[in-house]
């Protein structure tokens, strides 16, 4: 996800279809997403690391 999204932050093909506006802002949206999926626990994290505590 996040290395489309800066193919698409810096597309000009994108930017002239859609707009700065729209592109920064999409991009925005999705390098946010990005993150929490990065902060985001797996049931199976969950599961492994309950066991050990």
């Amino acid at each position: 996800l996040i290395e489309t999204t800066r193919v698409f932050q810096q597309s000009a093909i994108a930017r002239d279809w859609f707009g700065d506006d729209f592109v920064d802002h999409f991009a925005a949206t999705r390098e946010w997403e990005w993150r929490q999926w990065l902060d985001g626990v797996t049931d199976w994290e969950l599961k492994r690391y309950f066991e050990v505590i």
